[in-house]
């Protein structure tokens, strides 16, 4: 062995960091170093040529399992963990190496020991051990199923014994596995073979994610699974590890998809509840039976897209049943070909018998009874699905409902409650109108037709119609839209207003808005200041304010321009408005009329007029019917014109020929009254005699209707009997009506005549 000076030992010694000690065969301390020393707070001089068992342990006797005594017995390595007082009264653990230094002969002569305080590692891995006891316990006792995996591998960490359960596998068993392998028995990931993975998509957004899936448990039986996965992050914010949580919500998706079949249901009868009474709000706001009829039918519709509604009423005496007239051509269509075709197999008093005898609610129909009265045959022949139910006050029936459909249909329980219950609610309000409608039709019988309006002329149904709104409308000063076709008198209507109206004594003031530019029609409406524009040289008034104390009437106001849509919209909400180019703001009482021969409803649909403005005009509508819906009104207007047109020509012209009268009545008038003044002016003009023949008539009269080819009586009655039914469209009921004759005289006729629609 080389002979190293000592002070260089020392210096190699102290060196080492880890204390460091050489003992002798008598278990002297025969050398240490500085940090030995230093750790035990002792000198050198303290330790050197000590026991080490008096030294470290303050014994007289060496210590029971010596790593020392072992190393020097067995010629071996030692390691030994033990607890060594330190200075400050602690115990330190202490992790010791002995290394035998061994002679020539094998001897073990010395032995060389250093030592490394591991108190704090023993501290960390007790806490560690514990930490890992307790996490167990806690994933133990959560009664979810639960797993942690390796984001990039998959492979299970941990588990809890509720996993180790549904799978019916051990820990060991499990752990290290990968989870599509445990979870799916597959050897490849679920996004390999189209299956969404919620471990995959939190890796992939960082973020938890929720599904439901279906797993069999131990017993191979499936069961609905709430998969929960949730990201576990490290300080860089990358995923360490990723939880998985398994929830069975088999019952509870059981109970859920019950509660929700339940709650549609309750939905269905709260909205047929809410349909109930909005419906029954909607009739008791109806003053008129046809109102009432055709949201029936609309009501009806809605819920049935693919079925005809069929509503039969009976009169104020109970003896026959309403044609229902007033009502829309959808539902008086079908309504009189069904009372047509039940009044040619006679049925009709027998139907009206039954109804008379009815007693309760009793629903029948293709699917509800067999033994049909024989005047429901008519019924399956046009209908493949089809009920009825009776209508009835307490005191007795009123009418009857039917419902079908010429498609198979299946009509629930549910849909004839409904309506059994709609018109439970409703038949008071019908009776009551149609007792009242029964004293109105007796009182217009006795009260003669008006022939006329001040400039108006028609004496039609319809023109009475609108005679009794223009009585209604002109005491007022609410807005009033008039409509109708070109040529059909819409300023005929705006004067019998004003001459009808409080502001008779102010001016009726005429804005014809398609006669001018949008520019232009600003300042006519409004006026405009001088110099507000190029040849603006004075002031001007507009129509608005030269309207004051009177009335507006704005002609064709369809066809404004959006941009003076908003001034007009603004001046009716308030009736202020400034000039065009001045600041002060005016105010105008004025009443404003207005007519137009477009459908502005459509108009506002297709975004070309604005909606708001729309509604503020939209108060009262007056819609004038076309001449064509209006014939009977021809000859008094023909008249009415002739009288104006002979006295202007000096002509002495006394009526129209049977055939130019005709032939008046034949054509469709695309121009209205308008159109057929010009022809009286015409017919007058070329007329040389007392009387208007046909030839006097313009061109396209006599090119659009053939000379009759008879002045036969017999032929002349066959051609207005089909005329006036065409016109009808071949509703006989109407058709009588307008030739002042009985039902019974008119079937009469139509088989002498062999008329065939």
């Amino acid at each position: 062995m080389p002979n190293y000076d000592e002070r260089f030992l020392t210096r190699v010694f102290d060196s080492v960091t880890d204390p460091f000690t050489i003992y002798d065969r008598d278990f002297r301390i025969l050398r240490v170093n500085k940090a030995l020393a230093s750790l035990f707070k002792l000198s050198r001089h303290e330790i050197v040529g000590k026991y080490c068992y008096g030294v470290l342990y303050n014994r007289t006797a060496i210590c029971p399992e010596c790593h020392v005594e072992e190393t020097f017995l067995t010629g071996e390595p030692q390691i030994r963990e033990k607890q060594i007082p330190k200075p400050d009264g602690g115990q330190g653990i202490f992790e010791i190496h002995s290394y035998p230094i061994i002679d020539d002969n094998g001897r073990t002569i010395q032995t060389v020991e250093y030592i490394r305080d591991i108190t704090e590692r023993k501290s960390l891995e007790s806490q560690l051990l514990a930490s890992k006891v307790f996490n167990e316990k806690v994933l133990n006792s959560i009664t979810d199923n639960l797993i942690v995996l390796d984001p990039k591998t998959r492979r299970i960490i941990q588990a809890n014994e509720s996993f180790c359960s549904r799978v019916g596998l051990t820990l060991s068993d499990i752990t290290e596995k990968k989870c599509y392998e445990i979870m799916r028995k597959s050897a490849s990931p679920c996004e390999a073979n189209g299956i969404q993975c919620p471990v995959q998509d939190t890796i992939r957004s960082k973020r938890s994610s929720v599904y439901d899936r279906v797993y069999p448990d131990s017993s191979g039986q499936d069961k609905v699974l709430q998969i929960a996965t949730y990201p576990i992050f490290d300080d860089p914010g990358e995923i360490v590890s990723v939880i998985r949580l398994e929830r069975d919500v088999t019952e509870k998706r059981k109970i859920e998809d019950a509660l929700a079949f339940r709650s549609k249901e309750l939905q269905r009868a709260q909205h047929q509840l809410e349909k109930l009474f909005e419906i029954s709000r909607q009739v008791n706001a109806k003053n008129s039976l046809w109102e009432i009829v055709d949201y029936v039918h609309e009501i009806a519709g809605e819920i049935f897209t693919n079925s005809d509604p069929i509503l039969f009423l009976l009169d104020a005496g109970g003896q026959n049943f309403l044609n229902l007239e007033g009502c829309n051509a959808s539902v008086t269509e079908l309504l009189v070909q069904t009372q047509q075709e039940l009044e040619n197999a006679g049925f009709i008093p027998d139907f009206v018998r039954y109804l008379q005898s009815i007693r309760g609610s009793r629903i029948i129909g293709s699917e509800y009874s067999n033994d049909l009265p024989v005047f429901f045959n008519f019924i399956p022949r046009s209908y493949s699905s089809w009920f009825g139910l009776p209508i009835s006050t307490p005191q007795h029936c009123i009418g009857y409902f039917v419902l079908a459909s010429p498609d198979p249909q299946e009509y629930s329980r549910e849909d004839t409650n409904f309506f059994l219950t709609l018109f439970n609610q409703i038949a008071g309000h019908i009776r009551h109108l149609v007792i009242h409608e029964t004293e109105i039709n007796y009182l217009r019988l006795r009260v003669a037709q008006r022939t006329s309006h001040g400039k108006i002329v028609g004496q039609s149904d319809e023109m009475q119609k609108i005679y009794e709104l223009i009585d209604l409308v002109a005491g007022s000063d609410v807005m009033v839209l008039i409509t109708g076709e070109n040529g059909t008198g819409k300023e005929l209507v705006a004067q019998a207003i004003h001459r009808q109206s409080h502001r008779r004594k102010g001016p009726l003031v005429v804005a014809n808005c398609s006669a001018y530019s949008p520019a232009l029609l600003e300042s006519e409406l409004f006026g405009h200041e001088k110099g507000a524009f190029t040849g603006a040289i004075k002031m001007k008034k507009g129509r608005i304010e030269r309207a004051q104390g009177g009335i507006l009437f704005l002609d064709e106001i369809g066809d404004i321009a959006p941009a003076t849509q908003v001034l007009l919209l603004r001046f009716l909400q308030d009736h202020c408005f400034e000039r065009v180019g001045g600041e002060e703001t005016l105010e105008a009482d004025v009443r404003v009329l207005a007519a137009t021969n477009r459908d502005l409803f459509k108009e506002v649909e297709a975004g070309r007029f604005r909606d708001d403005l729309y509604y503020r005009l939209n108060v009262i509508t007056l819609q004038l019917p076309p001449l064509r819906k209006r014939k009977e009104d021809i000859p008094p207007l023909c008249n009415h014109f002739l009288e104006a047109c002979k006295i202007k020509e000096g002509k002495n012209i006394h009526a129209f020929s049977p055939s130019a009268m005709q032939t008046l009545m034949d054509y469709d008038w695309p121009g209205n009254v308008r159109q057929l003044e010009n022809a009286v002016s015409h017919a007058t003009i070329l007329t040389q005699g007392q009387e208007i023949e046909r030839r006097h008539l313009p061109q396209f009269l006599k090119q659009s209707v053939p000379e009759p080819s008879t002045n036969s009586l017999a032929e002349n009655e066959r051609r207005l009997i089909l005329g006036v039914l065409q016109e009808s469209k071949w509703n006989k009921h109407q058709a009588a009506r307008r030739l002042e004759i009985s039902r019974s005289t008119l079937y009469s006729k139509i088989r002498r005549y062999r008329i065939d629609k």
